[in-house]
Protein backbone atom coordinates (compact mmCIF):
# COMPACT_ATOMS: atom_id res chain seq x y z
CA UNK A 1 0.00 0.00 0.00
CA UNK A 2 1.62 3.22 -1.21
CA UNK A 3 -0.30 5.30 1.35
CA UNK A 4 1.85 3.73 4.08
CA UNK A 5 4.55 6.23 3.06
CA UNK A 6 2.26 9.03 4.27
CA UNK A 7 1.21 7.53 7.58
CA UNK A 8 4.31 8.29 9.72
CA UNK A 9 4.28 11.98 8.84
CA UNK A 10 0.55 12.49 9.43
CA UNK A 11 0.65 10.45 12.65
CA UNK A 12 3.56 12.61 13.84
CA UNK A 13 1.50 15.73 13.07
CA UNK A 14 -1.37 14.44 15.21
CA UNK A 15 0.76 13.09 18.07
CA UNK A 16 3.09 16.06 18.60
CA UNK A 17 0.48 18.19 20.47
CA UNK A 18 -0.02 15.30 22.91
CA UNK A 19 3.63 15.11 23.99
CA UNK A 20 5.72 17.47 26.04
CA UNK A 21 7.52 20.09 23.94
CA UNK A 22 10.96 18.57 24.51
CA UNK A 23 9.80 15.36 22.83
CA UNK A 24 8.14 16.95 19.81
CA UNK A 25 11.26 16.87 17.64
CA UNK A 26 11.74 13.17 18.46
CA UNK A 27 8.23 12.37 17.23
CA UNK A 28 8.71 14.42 14.04
CA UNK A 29 12.13 12.97 13.23
CA UNK A 30 10.93 9.41 13.94
CA UNK A 31 7.92 9.86 11.63
CA UNK A 32 10.04 11.26 8.80
CA UNK A 33 12.68 8.55 9.25
CA UNK A 34 9.95 5.89 8.97
CA UNK A 35 8.66 7.57 5.80
CA UNK A 36 12.22 7.48 4.42
CA UNK A 37 12.51 3.76 5.22
CA UNK A 38 9.14 2.98 3.64
CA UNK A 39 9.91 5.10 0.58
CA UNK A 40 13.27 3.39 0.16
CA UNK A 41 11.67 -0.03 0.53
CA UNK A 42 8.98 0.71 -2.07
CA UNK A 43 11.65 2.20 -4.34
CA UNK A 44 13.72 -0.97 -4.12
CA UNK A 45 10.81 -3.39 -4.34
CA UNK A 46 8.96 -1.56 -7.11
CA UNK A 47 11.93 -0.46 -9.22
CA UNK A 48 11.05 -0.60 -12.91
CA UNK A 49 7.37 -1.35 -12.21
CA UNK A 50 4.29 0.82 -12.72
CA UNK A 51 1.48 0.13 -10.25
CA UNK A 52 -1.69 2.21 -9.92
CA UNK A 53 -3.91 1.96 -6.86
CA UNK A 54 -7.42 3.44 -6.96
CA UNK A 55 -9.91 4.26 -4.22
CA UNK A 56 -13.52 5.29 -4.82
CA UNK A 57 -14.16 8.45 -2.83
CA UNK A 58 -17.83 9.06 -3.62
CA UNK A 59 -20.48 8.38 -6.23
CA UNK A 60 -22.55 11.24 -7.68
CA UNK A 61 -25.43 10.53 -10.10
CA UNK A 62 -24.00 7.12 -10.85
CA UNK A 63 -20.49 8.48 -11.51
CA UNK A 64 -17.72 7.39 -9.16
CA UNK A 65 -15.04 9.91 -8.23
CA UNK A 66 -11.86 7.87 -7.94
CA UNK A 67 -8.67 8.92 -6.13
CA UNK A 68 -5.57 7.09 -7.33
CA UNK A 69 -1.87 6.86 -6.57
CA UNK A 70 0.89 5.64 -8.85
CA UNK A 71 4.05 3.73 -8.03
CA UNK A 72 6.84 4.12 -10.59
CA UNK A 73 10.50 5.06 -10.67
CA UNK A 74 9.80 8.81 -10.68
CA UNK A 75 7.21 8.96 -7.88
CA UNK A 76 9.11 6.61 -5.57
CA UNK A 77 12.40 8.41 -6.16
CA UNK A 78 10.73 11.75 -5.38
CA UNK A 79 9.21 10.30 -2.21
CA UNK A 80 12.62 9.02 -1.11
CA UNK A 81 14.30 12.34 -1.92
CA UNK A 82 11.65 14.38 -0.07
CA UNK A 83 11.93 12.13 2.99
CA UNK A 84 15.74 12.28 3.00
CA UNK A 85 16.02 16.06 2.67
CA UNK A 86 13.21 16.55 5.20
CA UNK A 87 15.03 14.32 7.70
CA UNK A 88 18.22 16.38 7.29
CA UNK A 89 16.23 19.59 7.80
CA UNK A 90 14.54 18.27 10.95
CA UNK A 91 17.85 17.19 12.44
CA UNK A 92 19.30 20.64 11.71
CA UNK A 93 16.18 22.21 13.26
CA UNK A 94 17.05 20.71 16.64
CA UNK A 95 20.12 22.96 16.53
CA UNK A 96 18.53 26.07 15.03
CA UNK A 97 15.11 26.07 16.76
CA UNK A 98 16.12 25.26 20.34
CA UNK A 99 14.61 28.45 21.76
CA UNK A 100 11.47 28.48 19.61
CA UNK A 101 7.97 27.00 20.17
CA UNK A 102 8.72 23.34 19.59
CA UNK A 103 5.29 21.75 19.28
CA UNK A 104 3.90 24.14 16.69
CA UNK A 105 7.05 24.12 14.59
CA UNK A 106 7.46 20.36 14.37
CA UNK A 107 3.74 19.76 13.90
CA UNK A 108 3.67 22.19 10.97
CA UNK A 109 6.86 20.71 9.51
CA UNK A 110 5.44 17.17 9.75
CA UNK A 111 2.24 18.27 8.04
CA UNK A 112 4.27 19.91 5.29
CA UNK A 113 6.27 16.70 4.75
CA UNK A 114 3.03 14.67 4.69
CA UNK A 115 1.61 17.05 2.07
CA UNK A 116 4.65 16.85 -0.19
CA UNK A 117 4.82 13.06 0.02
CA UNK A 118 1.13 12.86 -0.86
CA UNK A 119 1.62 15.13 -3.85
CA UNK A 120 4.46 13.14 -5.44
CA UNK A 121 2.61 9.81 -5.33
CA UNK A 122 -0.75 11.17 -6.57
CA UNK A 123 -2.04 9.98 -9.93
CA UNK A 124 -5.48 11.57 -9.59
CA UNK A 125 -5.38 15.28 -10.43
CA UNK A 126 -8.05 15.88 -7.81
CA UNK A 127 -5.91 14.22 -5.13
CA UNK A 128 -2.87 16.08 -6.47
CA UNK A 129 -4.73 19.38 -6.06
CA UNK A 130 -5.70 18.55 -2.47
CA UNK A 131 -2.07 17.96 -1.49
CA UNK A 132 -1.03 21.00 -3.58
CA UNK A 133 -3.32 23.10 -1.39
CA UNK A 134 -2.02 21.45 1.78
CA UNK A 135 1.48 22.50 0.73
CA UNK A 136 0.28 26.07 0.25
CA UNK A 137 -1.36 26.24 3.66
CA UNK A 138 1.55 24.66 5.53
CA UNK A 139 4.08 26.90 3.75
CA UNK A 140 2.00 29.93 4.79
CA UNK A 141 2.12 28.76 8.41
CA UNK A 142 5.87 28.05 8.29
CA UNK A 143 6.92 31.23 6.49
CA UNK A 144 4.89 33.27 8.98
CA UNK A 145 6.03 31.15 11.92
CA UNK A 146 7.10 34.27 13.85
CA UNK A 147 3.65 35.78 13.31
CA UNK A 148 4.08 38.35 16.08
CA UNK A 149 6.65 40.11 13.86
CA UNK A 150 5.36 42.20 11.01
CA UNK A 151 7.78 41.05 8.26
CA UNK A 152 7.28 37.26 8.60
CA UNK A 153 3.53 37.68 8.88
CA UNK A 154 3.42 39.83 5.73
CA UNK A 155 5.72 37.40 3.90
CA UNK A 156 3.43 34.47 4.69
CA UNK A 157 0.40 36.37 3.40
CA UNK A 158 2.26 37.40 0.24
CA UNK A 159 3.27 33.81 -0.49
CA UNK A 160 -0.31 32.67 0.06
CA UNK A 161 -1.85 35.35 -2.19
CA UNK A 162 0.60 35.06 -5.11
CA UNK A 163 0.56 31.28 -5.18
CA UNK A 164 -3.27 31.37 -5.12
CA UNK A 165 -3.08 32.61 -8.72
CA UNK A 166 -1.44 29.36 -9.72
CA UNK A 167 -3.80 27.36 -7.54
CA UNK A 168 -6.84 28.77 -9.32
CA UNK A 169 -5.16 28.15 -12.68
CA UNK A 170 -4.49 24.52 -11.72
CA UNK A 171 -8.07 24.02 -10.54
CA UNK A 172 -9.42 25.52 -13.78
CA UNK A 173 -7.17 23.22 -15.83
CA UNK A 174 -8.36 20.17 -13.88
CA UNK A 175 -12.01 21.11 -14.42
CA UNK A 176 -11.49 21.63 -18.16
CA UNK A 177 -9.65 18.31 -18.52
CA UNK A 178 -12.34 16.48 -16.56
CA UNK A 179 -15.03 18.02 -18.78
CA UNK A 180 -13.13 16.85 -21.88
CA UNK A 181 -12.19 13.28 -20.90
CA UNK A 182 -14.41 12.59 -17.83
CA UNK A 183 -11.62 11.36 -15.56
CA UNK A 184 -9.24 12.79 -12.98
CA UNK A 185 -6.60 10.10 -13.59
CA UNK A 186 -3.51 11.76 -15.06
CA UNK A 187 -2.35 8.59 -16.80
CA UNK A 188 -5.77 8.20 -18.44
CA UNK A 189 -5.82 11.86 -19.49
CA UNK A 190 -2.39 11.56 -21.12
CA UNK A 191 -3.62 8.53 -23.07
CA UNK A 192 -6.62 10.47 -24.42
CA UNK A 193 -5.04 13.75 -25.47
CA UNK A 194 -6.12 13.18 -29.07
CA UNK A 195 -9.80 13.71 -28.17
CA UNK A 196 -9.17 17.16 -26.67
CA UNK A 197 -9.69 20.06 -29.15
CA UNK A 198 -6.54 22.10 -29.94
CA UNK A 199 -8.01 25.34 -28.53
CA UNK A 200 -8.89 23.59 -25.27
CA UNK A 201 -5.41 22.06 -25.13
CA UNK A 202 -3.83 25.51 -25.51
CA UNK A 203 -5.92 26.97 -22.69
CA UNK A 204 -5.14 24.04 -20.39
CA UNK A 205 -1.42 24.31 -21.15
CA UNK A 206 -1.31 28.01 -20.30
CA UNK A 207 -3.16 27.33 -17.05
CA UNK A 208 -0.81 24.48 -16.09
CA UNK A 209 2.28 26.55 -16.91
CA UNK A 210 0.89 29.39 -14.77
CA UNK A 211 0.36 26.98 -11.87
CA UNK A 212 3.88 25.58 -12.19
CA UNK A 213 5.49 29.03 -12.47
CA UNK A 214 3.67 30.44 -9.45
CA UNK A 215 4.67 27.55 -7.18
CA UNK A 216 8.25 27.52 -8.54
CA UNK A 217 8.63 31.31 -8.15
CA UNK A 218 9.34 31.99 -11.81
CA UNK A 219 8.88 35.38 -13.45
CA UNK A 220 6.54 37.17 -12.87
CA UNK A 221 5.58 35.33 -9.64
CA UNK A 222 8.99 35.33 -7.96
CA UNK A 223 8.75 38.09 -5.36
CA UNK A 224 7.06 35.94 -2.72
CA UNK A 225 10.08 33.64 -2.56
CA UNK A 226 12.47 36.44 -1.62
CA UNK A 227 10.21 37.71 1.16
CA UNK A 228 9.77 34.12 2.39
CA UNK A 229 13.33 34.35 3.77
CA UNK A 230 11.76 36.01 6.81
CA UNK A 231 10.83 32.52 8.00
CA UNK A 232 13.14 30.23 10.02
CA UNK A 233 16.17 28.94 8.12
CA UNK A 234 15.13 25.25 8.34
CA UNK A 235 11.87 26.27 6.68
CA UNK A 236 13.81 28.07 3.95
CA UNK A 237 15.96 24.99 3.41
CA UNK A 238 12.91 22.76 3.13
CA UNK A 239 10.93 25.08 0.84
CA UNK A 240 13.86 25.70 -1.48
CA UNK A 241 15.24 22.21 -1.88
CA UNK A 242 13.11 19.23 -2.90
CA UNK A 243 9.72 20.37 -1.70
CA UNK A 244 7.49 23.38 -2.31
CA UNK A 245 9.23 25.21 -5.15
CA UNK A 246 10.23 21.90 -6.72
CA UNK A 247 6.52 20.98 -6.77
CA UNK A 248 6.08 23.45 -9.64
CA UNK A 249 8.80 21.80 -11.72
CA UNK A 250 7.45 18.37 -10.79
CA UNK A 251 4.00 19.37 -12.07
CA UNK A 252 5.54 20.55 -15.35
CA UNK A 253 7.33 17.20 -15.71
CA UNK A 254 4.07 15.29 -15.18
CA UNK A 255 2.03 17.33 -17.68
CA UNK A 256 4.78 17.85 -20.29
CA UNK A 257 2.86 15.78 -22.92
CA UNK A 258 -0.04 18.26 -22.62
CA UNK A 259 2.30 21.24 -23.00
CA UNK A 260 3.99 19.59 -26.00
CA UNK A 261 0.64 18.82 -27.66
CA UNK A 262 -0.32 22.49 -27.40
CA UNK A 263 3.06 23.64 -28.75
CA UNK A 264 3.82 25.65 -25.60
CA UNK A 265 7.30 24.34 -24.83
CA UNK A 266 8.87 27.48 -26.30
CA UNK A 267 6.96 29.54 -23.73
CA UNK A 268 8.44 27.46 -20.91
CA UNK A 269 11.96 27.84 -22.28
CA UNK A 270 11.61 31.59 -22.86
CA UNK A 271 10.43 32.32 -19.34
CA UNK A 272 13.13 30.00 -18.01
CA UNK A 273 15.89 32.07 -19.60
CA UNK A 274 14.26 35.34 -18.55
CA UNK A 275 13.91 34.19 -14.93
CA UNK A 276 17.48 32.92 -14.74
CA UNK A 277 18.90 36.22 -16.01
CA UNK A 278 16.78 38.30 -13.63
CA UNK A 279 17.72 36.08 -10.67
CA UNK A 280 21.45 36.21 -11.45
CA UNK A 281 21.56 40.01 -11.71
CA UNK A 282 19.43 40.55 -8.60
CA UNK A 283 21.64 38.18 -6.60
CA UNK A 284 24.66 40.32 -7.53
CA UNK A 285 23.37 43.26 -5.48
CA UNK A 286 22.01 41.38 -2.46
CA UNK A 287 23.63 41.52 0.98
CA UNK A 288 21.32 39.11 2.79
CA UNK A 289 22.82 35.59 2.63
CA UNK A 290 19.49 33.77 2.50
CA UNK A 291 18.11 36.09 -0.17
CA UNK A 292 21.15 35.41 -2.34
CA UNK A 293 20.32 31.72 -1.98
CA UNK A 294 16.66 32.49 -2.77
CA UNK A 295 17.64 34.16 -6.04
CA UNK A 296 19.85 31.17 -6.83
CA UNK A 297 16.83 28.92 -6.22
CA UNK A 298 14.84 30.96 -8.73
CA UNK A 299 17.64 30.44 -11.21
CA UNK A 300 18.00 26.72 -10.48
CA UNK A 301 14.27 26.18 -10.93
CA UNK A 302 14.56 28.08 -14.21
CA UNK A 303 17.26 25.59 -15.28
CA UNK A 304 14.77 22.78 -14.66
CA UNK A 305 12.19 24.55 -16.83
CA UNK A 306 14.81 24.97 -19.55
CA UNK A 307 15.25 21.20 -19.58
CA UNK A 308 11.47 20.65 -19.50
CA UNK A 309 11.01 23.11 -22.37
CA UNK A 310 13.38 21.01 -24.47
CA UNK A 311 11.51 17.78 -23.56
CA UNK A 312 14.37 16.64 -21.33
CA UNK A 313 12.50 15.54 -18.21
CA UNK A 314 15.31 13.20 -17.12
CA UNK A 315 17.75 16.11 -17.02
CA UNK A 316 15.24 18.24 -15.10
CA UNK A 317 14.72 15.57 -12.42
CA UNK A 318 18.45 14.92 -12.13
CA UNK A 319 19.11 18.61 -11.60
CA UNK A 320 16.23 18.75 -9.10
CA UNK A 321 18.06 16.08 -7.10
CA UNK A 322 21.45 17.83 -7.21
CA UNK A 323 19.87 21.18 -6.38
CA UNK A 324 18.04 19.72 -3.37
CA UNK A 325 21.35 18.53 -1.92
CA UNK A 326 23.62 21.53 -2.39
CA UNK A 327 20.91 24.14 -1.71
CA UNK A 328 19.98 22.54 1.61
CA UNK A 329 23.69 22.48 2.45
CA UNK A 330 24.06 26.21 1.75
CA UNK A 331 20.98 27.10 3.79
CA UNK A 332 22.36 25.13 6.72
CA UNK A 333 25.65 27.05 6.39
CA UNK A 334 23.75 30.34 6.41
CA UNK A 335 21.87 29.27 9.55
CA UNK A 336 25.06 28.34 11.39
CA UNK A 337 26.69 31.68 10.50
CA UNK A 338 23.56 33.65 11.40
CA UNK A 339 23.28 32.08 14.85
CA UNK A 340 27.02 32.52 15.41
CA UNK A 341 27.28 36.17 14.34
CA UNK A 342 23.72 37.43 14.80
CA UNK A 343 23.13 38.49 11.20
CA UNK A 344 22.55 37.29 7.64
CA UNK A 345 24.30 40.34 6.16
CA UNK A 346 27.36 38.98 4.34
CA UNK A 347 29.39 42.13 5.03
CA UNK A 348 28.62 42.03 8.75
CA UNK A 349 29.46 38.32 8.91
CA UNK A 350 32.79 39.16 7.29
CA UNK A 351 33.52 41.98 9.74
CA UNK A 352 32.83 39.71 12.72
CA UNK A 353 35.33 37.11 11.54
CA UNK A 354 34.26 33.87 9.86
CA UNK A 355 37.46 32.92 8.03
CA UNK A 356 38.33 29.92 10.22
CA UNK A 357 34.77 28.70 10.62
CA UNK A 358 34.15 24.95 10.38
CA UNK A 359 31.54 25.67 7.66
CA UNK A 360 34.17 27.12 5.29
CA UNK A 361 34.84 23.85 3.42
CA UNK A 362 31.15 22.80 3.26
CA UNK A 363 30.33 26.30 2.03
CA UNK A 364 33.00 26.04 -0.67
CA UNK A 365 31.59 22.67 -1.76
CA UNK A 366 28.09 24.16 -1.91
CA UNK A 367 29.11 27.15 -4.01
CA UNK A 368 31.25 25.01 -6.34
CA UNK A 369 28.21 22.77 -6.81
CA UNK A 370 26.01 25.80 -7.50
CA UNK A 371 28.55 26.94 -10.10
CA UNK A 372 28.65 23.46 -11.73
CA UNK A 373 32.38 22.89 -11.28
CA UNK A 374 33.57 19.25 -11.65
CA UNK A 375 33.74 16.79 -9.99
CA UNK A 376 30.61 17.95 -8.16
CA UNK A 377 27.48 16.31 -9.46
CA UNK A 378 25.77 19.53 -10.56
CA UNK A 379 28.37 19.76 -13.35
CA UNK A 380 27.03 16.50 -14.74
CA UNK A 381 23.48 17.74 -14.19
CA UNK A 382 24.31 20.70 -16.44
CA UNK A 383 25.48 18.26 -19.12
CA UNK A 384 22.05 16.64 -19.05
CA UNK A 385 20.10 19.92 -18.87
CA UNK A 386 21.69 21.29 -22.03
CA UNK A 387 21.37 18.11 -24.09
CA UNK A 388 18.43 19.37 -26.17
CA UNK A 389 19.56 23.01 -26.50
CA UNK A 390 19.93 24.70 -29.86
CA UNK A 391 22.78 27.11 -30.69
CA UNK A 392 21.15 30.22 -29.23
CA UNK A 393 20.05 28.43 -26.06
CA UNK A 394 23.59 27.16 -25.57
CA UNK A 395 25.01 30.67 -25.96
CA UNK A 396 22.51 32.00 -23.43
CA UNK A 397 23.39 29.24 -20.99
CA UNK A 398 27.11 30.08 -21.24
CA UNK A 399 26.33 33.67 -20.21
CA UNK A 400 24.16 32.47 -17.32
CA UNK A 401 26.93 30.09 -16.16
CA UNK A 402 29.28 33.06 -15.88
CA UNK A 403 26.78 35.14 -13.91
CA UNK A 404 25.96 32.22 -11.59
CA UNK A 405 29.59 31.68 -10.61
CA UNK A 406 30.07 35.43 -10.24
CA UNK A 407 27.23 36.00 -7.75
CA UNK A 408 27.89 32.72 -5.91
CA UNK A 409 31.56 33.43 -5.24
CA UNK A 410 30.89 37.08 -4.57
CA UNK A 411 29.05 35.86 -1.49
CA UNK A 412 31.74 33.30 -0.65
CA UNK A 413 34.70 35.69 -0.96
CA UNK A 414 32.96 38.44 0.98
CA UNK A 415 31.96 36.15 3.86
CA UNK A 416 35.31 34.42 4.24
CA UNK A 417 37.73 37.21 3.26
CA UNK A 418 38.29 38.70 6.72
CA UNK A 419 41.53 38.06 8.57
CA UNK A 420 39.63 38.08 11.85
CA UNK A 421 38.45 34.85 13.38
CA UNK A 422 35.61 34.36 15.84
CA UNK A 423 34.32 31.02 17.12
CA UNK A 424 31.41 29.54 15.18
CA UNK A 425 28.73 27.61 17.02
CA UNK A 426 29.31 23.86 17.00
CA UNK A 427 26.69 21.22 17.53
CA UNK A 428 26.31 17.58 16.39
CA UNK A 429 22.84 18.44 15.09
CA UNK A 430 24.50 20.91 12.70
CA UNK A 431 27.56 18.80 11.90
CA UNK A 432 25.65 15.75 10.79
CA UNK A 433 23.40 17.18 8.04
CA UNK A 434 26.05 19.63 6.81
CA UNK A 435 28.75 17.00 6.38
CA UNK A 436 26.35 14.41 4.97
CA UNK A 437 25.10 16.79 2.28
CA UNK A 438 28.63 18.03 1.56
CA UNK A 439 29.73 14.42 1.05
CA UNK A 440 26.79 13.67 -1.28
CA UNK A 441 27.53 16.85 -3.28
CA UNK A 442 31.15 15.71 -3.67
CA UNK A 443 30.34 12.27 -5.04
CA UNK A 444 30.07 13.72 -8.53
CA UNK A 445 29.06 12.01 -11.71
CA UNK A 446 28.56 8.53 -10.27
CA UNK A 447 24.95 9.48 -9.61
CA UNK A 448 24.48 10.01 -13.33
CA UNK A 449 25.05 6.30 -13.88
CA UNK A 450 22.36 5.52 -11.32
CA UNK A 451 19.94 8.00 -12.88
CA UNK A 452 20.37 6.41 -16.28
CA UNK A 453 18.68 3.35 -14.80
CA UNK A 454 16.07 5.44 -13.00
CA UNK A 455 14.95 7.71 -15.84
CA UNK A 456 15.99 7.99 -19.47
CA UNK A 457 18.68 10.69 -19.23
CA UNK A 458 20.67 11.93 -22.18
CA UNK A 459 23.77 14.08 -21.85
CA UNK A 460 26.70 15.21 -23.90
CA UNK A 461 30.06 16.83 -23.41
CA UNK A 462 30.51 19.19 -26.35
CA UNK A 463 32.06 22.55 -27.15
CA UNK A 464 29.38 24.47 -25.27
CA UNK A 465 29.89 22.30 -22.19
CA UNK A 466 33.53 23.35 -22.12
CA UNK A 467 32.56 26.97 -22.80
CA UNK A 468 30.12 26.91 -19.88
CA UNK A 469 32.84 25.51 -17.63
CA UNK A 470 35.30 28.18 -18.80
CA UNK A 471 32.62 30.84 -18.23
CA UNK A 472 32.02 29.55 -14.69
CA UNK A 473 35.77 29.54 -13.98
CA UNK A 474 36.01 33.09 -15.35
CA UNK A 475 33.11 34.11 -13.07
CA UNK A 476 34.96 32.71 -10.04
CA UNK A 477 38.15 34.51 -11.08
CA UNK A 478 36.31 37.82 -11.53
CA UNK A 479 34.63 37.38 -8.12
CA UNK A 480 38.09 36.82 -6.63
CA UNK A 481 39.47 39.97 -8.23
CA UNK A 482 36.44 42.16 -7.58
CA UNK A 483 35.31 41.09 -4.12
CA UNK A 484 38.34 39.48 -2.45
CA UNK A 485 41.19 41.60 -3.78
CA UNK A 486 38.76 44.52 -4.34
CA UNK A 487 40.09 45.55 -7.72
CA UNK A 488 38.18 47.42 -10.44
CA UNK A 489 35.80 49.18 -8.06
CA UNK A 490 34.27 51.09 -10.99
CA UNK A 491 33.27 47.80 -12.62
CA UNK A 492 31.67 46.67 -9.36
CA UNK A 493 29.75 49.96 -9.19
CA UNK A 494 28.50 49.43 -12.75
CA UNK A 495 27.42 45.86 -11.95
CA UNK A 496 25.49 47.08 -8.92
CA UNK A 497 23.92 49.87 -10.98
CA UNK A 498 22.77 47.41 -13.62
CA UNK A 499 21.34 45.14 -10.94
CA UNK A 500 19.55 48.09 -9.34
CA UNK A 501 17.98 49.02 -12.66
CA UNK A 502 16.71 45.49 -13.12
CA UNK A 503 15.39 45.53 -9.53
CA UNK A 504 13.38 48.66 -10.34
CA UNK A 505 11.30 46.59 -12.75
CA UNK A 506 10.15 44.15 -10.14
CA UNK A 507 6.73 42.59 -10.18
CA UNK A 508 5.26 45.01 -7.66
CA UNK A 509 6.13 47.93 -9.97
CA UNK A 510 4.49 46.08 -12.85
CA UNK A 511 1.39 45.62 -10.70
CA UNK A 512 1.46 49.30 -9.77
CA UNK A 513 1.74 50.31 -13.44
CA UNK A 514 -1.05 47.90 -14.37
CA UNK A 515 -3.24 49.22 -11.58
CA UNK A 516 -2.62 52.83 -12.59
CA UNK A 517 -3.43 51.95 -16.21
CA UNK A 518 -6.70 50.35 -15.14
CA UNK A 519 -7.55 53.42 -13.04
CA UNK A 520 -6.76 55.69 -16.00
CA UNK A 521 -8.95 53.59 -18.30
CA UNK A 522 -11.70 53.73 -15.70
CA UNK A 523 -11.45 57.52 -15.56
CA UNK A 524 -11.83 57.70 -19.36
CA UNK A 525 -14.87 55.40 -19.20
CA UNK A 526 -16.32 57.50 -16.36
CA UNK A 527 -15.87 60.71 -18.38
CA UNK A 528 -17.53 59.11 -21.41
CA UNK A 529 -20.37 58.01 -19.12
CA UNK A 530 -20.73 61.60 -17.89
CA UNK A 531 -20.95 62.87 -21.49
CA UNK A 532 -23.65 60.32 -22.28
CA UNK A 533 -25.50 61.18 -19.09
CA UNK A 534 -25.45 64.90 -19.93
CA UNK A 535 -26.66 64.19 -23.50
CA UNK A 536 -29.58 62.08 -22.29
CA UNK A 537 -30.42 64.72 -19.69
CA UNK A 538 -30.66 67.33 -22.45
CA UNK A 539 -32.86 65.01 -24.54
CA UNK A 540 -35.13 64.45 -21.56
CA UNK A 541 -35.38 68.19 -20.90
CA UNK A 542 -36.26 68.83 -24.58
CA UNK A 543 -38.95 66.17 -24.47
CA UNK A 544 -40.40 67.73 -21.30
CA UNK A 545 -40.46 71.17 -22.95
CA UNK A 546 -42.19 69.87 -26.10
CA UNK A 547 -44.71 67.91 -24.07
CA UNK A 548 -45.54 70.97 -21.97
CA UNK A 549 -46.28 72.94 -25.14
CA UNK A 550 -48.26 70.14 -26.78
CA UNK A 551 -50.46 69.77 -23.68
CA UNK A 552 -51.95 73.22 -24.39
CA UNK A 553 -53.45 71.92 -27.65
CA UNK A 554 -55.38 69.20 -25.87
CA UNK A 555 -57.25 71.51 -23.44
CA UNK A 556 -60.74 69.88 -23.71
CA UNK A 557 -62.34 72.95 -25.46
CA UNK A 558 -64.53 71.75 -28.42
CA UNK A 559 -64.45 75.19 -30.13
CA UNK A 560 -60.65 75.12 -30.11
CA UNK A 561 -60.71 71.67 -31.71
CA UNK A 562 -63.12 72.93 -34.43
CA UNK A 563 -60.90 75.94 -35.10
CA UNK A 564 -57.85 73.66 -35.40
CA UNK A 565 -59.67 71.32 -37.80
CA UNK A 566 -60.82 74.27 -39.94
CA UNK A 567 -57.35 75.79 -40.07
CA UNK A 568 -55.88 72.39 -40.98
CA UNK A 569 -58.36 71.84 -43.82
CA UNK A 570 -57.67 75.31 -45.26
CA UNK A 571 -53.94 74.70 -45.09
CA UNK A 572 -54.39 71.32 -46.80
CA UNK A 573 -56.45 72.87 -49.63
CA UNK A 574 -53.91 75.61 -50.18
CA UNK A 575 -51.16 72.96 -50.36
CA UNK A 576 -53.14 71.01 -52.97
CA UNK A 577 -53.70 74.15 -55.06
CA UNK A 578 -50.07 75.08 -54.93
CA UNK A 579 -48.97 71.55 -55.86
CA UNK A 580 -51.31 71.45 -58.85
Amino acid sequence: MLFFILLPAIIATLLIPLFRKEYSFIVSITGTALSLILSGYHFYAGFGKIIEQSYTWMTVNGYSIVLSTVSNNLTLFMATLVSFISLMVLIFSTFYMKKEPQKRFYAEMSFFIFSMLGLVISNSLLLFFVFWEFIGVSSYLLIGFWYSKEAPSAAGKKALVITRIGDMALLAAIIILFTAVHTFSLSSILNELSVIPPATMAIVSVLLITAAFSKAAQFPFYTWLIDAMEGPTPVSALLHSATMVAAGAYLAVLVLPIIQSAGMTGLVTGFGFLTSLIAAFLALRERHFKKILAYSTMESLAFMFLAIGTANTGGAVFYLFTHAVFKSLLFFVSGVLALSFGTYDIYKIKSRGSRKSWVLIPSLIGFLSLSAIPPFMSFFAHLSITYGFNFYENVGFVVISFLTALFAFRAFFIIFSSNRSRPTLKDPAAYFPVYILAAVSSVGGSFLLFFNNLLPIQYRLDMFSYLSLVAAALGIYMALELFYYKKASRMVAKLYLLSDRIANYRYDNILLYTGNSIVGFGEVVAEFDNVLARSFSRLAASAMYLSSKSRRIQNGDALSYIDAIFIGMVALLLLVVVML
